[in-house]
C-alpha cells in the first residue's frame, strides 16, 4: 500500500506487497538499521536479545554494558526483534512503509544475514 506524505497507515495484521524498491532489505537499509539501533545500545536503550549463553546467569543491564552494541543490535536484527518500519519514498512523495519483519521474510537472506556483491 502505497501513501501520500501525512497519511498514517497502520501495520496490524496487513499482508504487504511491497511496490516501491526491491523485495529484500538492502544493505544499505541494514546497514542504517545496524548502526541506528548500535547508537541507542550504547546510549543506554534497553536490550531486546540476550547473550544466548549468559541468559540465566546475567541480567540484560549486565548484557549491555559488557557486550559490544554492534554485536546485540545485530543479534537483535537476526532474531526479528526490532518493531522498525522502512520508509521507502519516492521523488514525487508517495512514501510506503514497510515492517523489517516482512523484508527479512522476504528476502532470500536467513535470519538477517547479508550477502555483499
Amino acid at each position: 500500500m502505497v501513501c501520500r506524505a501525512g497519511y498514517f497507515v497502520s501495520e496490524a495484521n496487513v499482508d504487504y506487497k511491497i511496490e516501491i524498491g526491491p523485495q529484500m532489505l538492502t544493505r544499505f537499509e541494514y546497514a542504517r538499521i545496524l548502526g541506528a539501533r548500535a547508537l541507542q545500545i550504547s546510549m543506554g536503550a534497553p536490550v531486546l536479545a540476550e547473550a544466548e549463553e549468559t541468559k540465566l546467569e546475567r541480567t540484560s543491564e549486565e548484557v549491555q554494558e559488557q557486550g559490544d552494541p554492534l554485536l546485540i543490535a545485530e543479534q537483535e536484527i537476526k532474531k526479528r526483534l526490532l518493531p522498525i518500519l522502512i520508509r521507502r519514498t519516492l521523488p514525487d512523495g508517495r512514501y510506503q512503509d514497510i515492517p523489517l519483519s516482512h523484508l527479512l521474510k522476504q528476502s532470500g537472506r536467513k535470519h538477517g544475514t547479508i550477502l555483499t556483491n
